[in-house]
């Protein structure tokens, strides 16, 4: 069986962006994705670059992203998520 990703890196610059130019408010984006006005504005300043997949797939929907590669952090990489390391290296 696959393995669920953990997290998933992606574009914060890019996905506030589309956010910016689809003309909905930050406050109102957090609402639509399911989490705080502040953990949006960490994610789209990069100070967060990885998100669940929950998060993800909300992100997406919420700005009506069809293409999830325009917000992922490396889109030509790998397809699935992986885990990431903590400061000590561990995952």
């Amino acid at each position: 069986m696959p393995r669920t990703p953990t997290m998933v890196a992606v574009n914060g610059p890019a996905f506030r962006e589309i956010r910016v130019r689809s003309g909905i408010k930050t406050a109102a984006c957090a609402s639509l994705v399911g989490i705080s006005r502040a953990y949006l504005a960490h994610i789209e300043l990069g100070s967060r670059t990885h998100v669940s997949p929950d998060v993800f797939a909300a992100m997406l929907r919420a700005l009506g992203i069809t293409d999830r590669r325009a917000i992922l952090a490396n889109p030509y990489g790998e397809a699935e998520a992986q885990p990431i390391e903590d400061e000590a290296g561990a995952a």
